[in-house]
């Protein structure tokens, strides 16, 4: 799989396999769009491996971070079908009813999970 972006907006882009829109880059961050100088990043399956960056700094020789996202094809952008989020009975962080809530896949993984989840092994 190859993934490609497609500017849509000064402040939008979009992240395609294909034909298909697998994810969304986008500023201000936030449900709401109301976080300022922040990046929101949707449809990935994975994030790992947040290290210190080697080309990005403070200026006083601190590294900023460096994160990697994993996205897979079977993402897909559908707002016809978006979950309608209840509230009383959904979590607020996974959108998931509070009974089925799936927070807990909601981590920073190692690098290591992300080879062994990839081979179909366990940990």
């Amino acid at each position: 799989m190859e993934i490609t972006f497609k500017m849509n907006s000064k402040k939008s882009i979009m992240i395609m396999e294909g034909e298909n829109y697998i994810g969304r880059i986008f500023t201000p961050s936030g449900t709401s769009q109301d976080i300022p100088n922040a990046i929101q990043v949707c449809g990935f399956d994975d994030c790992f491996s947040l290290w210190g960056c080697g080309v990005f700094d403070d200026g006083h020789g601190n590294p900023k971070k460096d994160i990697q996202l994993l996205f897979n094809k079977n993402s897909q952008m559908d707002l016809a079908n978006r979950i309608k989020f209840d509230l009383s009975n959904g979590c607020g962080k996974c959108f998931s009813p509070k009974d089925k809530c799936k927070c807990a896949d909601l981590r920073v993984k190692e690098l290591k999970e992300i080879i062994i989840d990839k081979v179909g092994g366990k940990i």
